[in-house]
């Protein structure tokens, strides 16, 4: 999977865990216990689970752009819609929201990279030291 469809997949999972958020289900659809359960055989479409820890990791890194990138981003992946509704929402042309997003992408991406490059740089920090038998956390100096 190339890195611009594994952003988009990433993107799509956050829009997903978002309008679950948003919804009251806690990232879970809400369910009425009035309605009668549809059978998932007639279901048009496979239910793509959402993964919760990305999507939080996601969201960290959107919220780092700014406001305009962040409610783009948002508008785009969480509200239903044709481009030129979402484009009314943000009251912006629809080229607008295709430049938006070019350049969010690429930044959510550096983010995410770079707090993966952190997370294994203390992973090996902390290795090396429970291989030494140094006490982690305490300083020598």
């Amino acid at each position: 999977m190339s890195s611009s469809e594994d952003m988009e997949r990433r993107l799509q999972n956050w829009g997903r865990w978002k309008h679950g958020a948003g919804a009251g289900g806690l990232g879970y659809a809400k369910v009425r216990m009035g309605e009668p359960v549809v059978d998932g055989g007639d279901l048009p479409d496979a239910i793509i689970p959402t993964v919760n820890c990305e999507a939080e990791e996601t969201d960290q890194a959107i919220w780092s752009l700014s406001s305009e990138l962040r409610a783009t981003i948002e508008v785009y992946y969480v509200q239903g819609g044709s481009i030129a509704r979402k484009a009314k929402l943000l009251a912006v042309a629809e080229p607008t929201i295709h430049s938006r997003l070019r350049r969010a992408r690429p930044l959510i991406e550096r983010w995410v990279t770079e707090k993966h490059q952190q997370r294994r740089a203390e992973r090996e920090r902390t290795e090396a030291l429970q291989q030494s038998g140094r006490p982690i956390g305490v300083d020598s100096g």
